[in-house]
């Protein structure tokens, strides 16, 4: 075991006990352990989820829109969980051991990939054993609430997708010259409103809910939808390999829970009230 990876062990151990975060304020930043990803507080809020007709680029499985409101303020992680913050868990004996492959791009900040809904939420259920705190996947219309971070815009940016250099690494055909060929390290780029990096471009994330092949009859408080298929589940986002058109707030696909990608990660939710 090399210096790093010892380093990353005793601060796993170090933070076996639960450790009671004061952070509880909108828009305060946090971090329960050493090595658990930096969370952030949301506010309470209502917005429109899925994409008009008139949005470029827009697909039949983002119909119909629809009003949600989240009642409750949740936290919800600042970056996309990072191959150090996944190595935590391994070494704190979690996340079932496995060391997901990186495809020669490296680790450290990167975000973590070729990872399954079912290693996600192995990941979540460790932060949960480790701090006490309600760590888990965000649903969908969490994930899509934060993403928007208070716009009504295709991305949070705007509606223009020529932005997306200084605010989301996507493919390189809107001309960006950030060298970015693969994934990136977290944060690299501007945040949201929320003060969330990542959420569109870099990888996609899972998130909980099952597949359904449009919106009618979705969840409109928040909650996570498992009528559909739950055995395919749902993802959002948008990465580096990924087109404009689908580094969008309401861009949603789905994949089987098993599967694992190259462009495919996840970042956390946690109660906090």
């Amino acid at each position: 075991m090399n210096g790093s990876l010892l380093k990353l062990a005793s601060l796993t151990i170090a933070a076996s006990a639960a450790v009671p975060s004061a952070a509880q304020q909108v828009g305060e930043v946090f971090r329960d352990c050493d090595v658990c990803p930096e969370m952030v507080v949301v506010p309470a809020g209502t917005f429109m989820m899925g994409s008009p007709e008139t949005e470029e680029g827009r697909a039949v499985w983002e119909w119909p829109p629809r009003r949600v409101t989240i009642g409750y303020e949740f936290a919800v992680g600042v970056y996309e969980v990072t191959f150090d913050e996944w190595n935590a868990c391994v070494l704190g004996g979690g996340c079932r051991g496995r060391e997901p492959h990186d495809e020669g791009w490296g680790r450290g900040r990167r975000p973590v990939i070729n990872v399954t809904w079912e290693d996600a939420w192995q990941y979540a259920d460790w932060l949960r054993a480790v701090t006490g705190h309600e760590y888990r996947l965000p649903s969908e219309a969490e994930w899509e609430y934060v993403a928007r971070a208070g716009t009504s815009t295709a991305r949070y940016w705007g509606n223009a997708s020529r932005e997306q250099c200084r605010y989301a690494n996507g493919d390189s055909s809107v001309g960006c010259r950030d060298r970015q060929e693969y994934t990136a390290p977290v944060g690299t780029y501007l945040p949201n409103d929320f003060g969330l990096y990542d959420v569109l471009g870099n990888v996609i994330e899972w998130v909980d809910d099952c597949e359904n092949t449009d919106e009618d009859g979705a969840p409109s408080d928040g909650s996570s939808w498992y009528d559909g298929d739950c055995s395919v589940r749902v993802y959002r986002g948008g990465s580096w390999l990924d087109e404009p058109d689908e580094l969008r707030a309401a861009y949603r696909l789905y994949a089987a829970v098993e599967a694992t990608r190259r462009n495919l990660g996840f970042r956390v939710a946690r109660k906090v009230r």
